[in-house]
């Protein structure tokens, strides 16, 4: 997973969130029902000592101790109910201790005395390491003050505590894991609208630049930022259009005077008898540039029309390796002079749709760069294959490679790099640019890997024909 993207950011925010809101919901609630339980049984122990008061303690002058024992052991039966009830005087002299439960549990004669006579509550920690909550309550009786001590272990509370517990470390986990799988539906389905705009944006070419991007009617900045883009997408798709019509006019309206200037050079040369030598030379280069110029110029037309999509496509169904082979023919006498091995690898009978004479001029001007710049005795590797349903043409050479600085920019028109593309070898810079174009007419793209000093890599990746493997 990777825990840089937005996804797993929100997820873990949320997520985190989550935990905590449970983990203090938890605590507060555990909290408050041991408040709870523990202020219930202060306040029920708080009313007995105020009946012990009114009811028994109100003739403590009427009767002996012995008597005021015997009734509260009939009305409160502390040693069967586990309970303790100790009555001291003003002096803090023990007037009445119930004696010990039946189970055992305590020694009410071991039980702490009060430091003081005031109202309070305490906790007492009992042999079996239980706890025993005790609540004093200072009553008057007849006049005289008096201290009702009444207690009990908190087992009872301590196990409903714990149970509770139980229930919220089984509980809360679960609780956790559904709001977080909610959670992650919901930041996926909140950012599906980001991602449905990524995705139609990464299909956007300058072959269609007329696609815009989807806009979310939400009414906040997801909107505002889809209508932008839009926008700009709109800008780029006027300029870019300005641009192709004006490559496509240019180069249009050149190829008519290149044309005369050519004739006219051409005849001069071949019908002035009186030229000298050195002006007939001089002749002669101009009408190689005028011809080098015609040439970026027919390349210029051909891109412009690709671009724009009105290049005329006449598809047809064959097989790549054929087209290959015709095509290598054709150029081993170029490979030849330099010495150069050319191999042709059929892995499969890739079998394309296309204008054959486009893609023949793909497979002309990759082999031409890769003779062009493979030294004398290098080997040329071409290979036909399918990859994930698409139809590879690689073309391998052992030449100088392209300087890692250049890779980027080797499709851009009229780019030269050093060592690479020189004026002295013919090339203008608009080669990879026409080989490009004619991949994303055929709806394919093209990639060049490159070592300097070890070759370089050209890897065209076609559709293959009706989607056949």
């Amino acid at each position: 997973m990777n825990t840089r993207s937005i996804y797993f950011r929100l997820i873990l925010w949320y997520s985190g969130l989550v935990i905590a809101v449970s983990l203090a919901f938890g605590a507060y609630t555990y909290q408050g029902v041991r408040s709870r339980l523990y202020g219930e049984m202060e306040q029920t122990f708080t009313r007995r000592a105020h009946q012990i008061a009114d009811n028994i303690l109100v003739h403590v002058h009427e009767k002996s101790p012995e008597e005021i024992a015997s009734q509260i052991r009939s009305v409160y039966s502390p040693s069967a109910n586990n309970r303790l009830i100790r009555i001291l005087k003003s002096d803090r002299s023990v007037f009445y201790v119930s004696t010990a439960p039946k189970e055992g549990r305590f020694d009410p004669l071991k039980i702490p005395l009060p430091q003081t006579l005031e109202a309070a509550h305490r906790v007492e920690t009992l042999s079996d390491s239980a706890s025993m909550l005790i609540v004093d309550v200072p009553v008057t009786a007849t006049g005289e003050p008096f201290l009702i001590e009444m207690g009990a272990p908190t087992d009872e509370i301590n196990t409903a505590l714990g149970g509770l517990v139980i229930t919220l470390l089984f509980g809360l986990p679960i609780v956790i894991l559904i709001v977080s799988a909610g959670g992650y539906v919901l930041v996926r389905r909140s950012l599906k609208p980001v991602e449905d705009i990524r995705a139609t944006a990464e299909k956007i070419t300058f072959g269609n630049l007329s696609n815009r991007l989807p806009v979310a009617k939400t009414g906040d900045a997801l909107e505002n930022l889809s209508t932008t883009l839009n926008q700009m997408l709109a800008r780029l798709d006027n300029a870019y259009q300005q641009l192709s019509r004006f490559s496509a006019d240019a180069s249009h309206e050149l190829r008519t005077p290149l044309t005369i200037m050519r004739g006219e050079l051409e005849s001069i040369a071949q019908r002035e008898s009186g030229l000298s030598d050195h002006l007939r030379e001089r002749i002669g280069s101009v009408l190689e540039e005028a011809e080098r110029l015609s040439r970026i110029t027919e390349n210029l037309f051909a891109i412009s029309r690709l671009d724009a999509g009105e290049a005329r496509i006449e598809p047809i169904t064959f097989y790549l390796v054929d087209l290959v082979k015709t095509t290598t023919d054709q150029m081993l006498l170029l490979a030849e002079e330099k010495d150069i091995e050319i191999t042709v690898n059929a892995l499969h009978p890739v079998k394309v749709r296309g204008d054959a004479a486009r893609l023949k001029q793909v497979v002309v001007n990759l082999l031409d760069n890769a003779i062009k710049y493979t030294s004398n005795g290098g080997n040329i590797i071409i290979t036909t294959s399918i990859v994930d349903h698409k139809a590879i043409l690689t073309i391998a050479d052992t030449g100088i490679g392209i300087p890692a600085e250049a890779l980027p920019h080797i499709f851009e028109r009229f780019y030269r790099a050093d060592k690479v593309r020189s004026r002295e070898q013919g090339g203008a810079g608009l080669g990879l640019s026409i080989v490009r174009a004619i991949c994303q007419a055929h709806g394919g793209t093209v990639e060049i890997e490159s070592t300097e000093n070890k070759g370089t890599t050209c890897r065209v990746i076609l559709p293959l024909a009706n989607g056949e493997a």
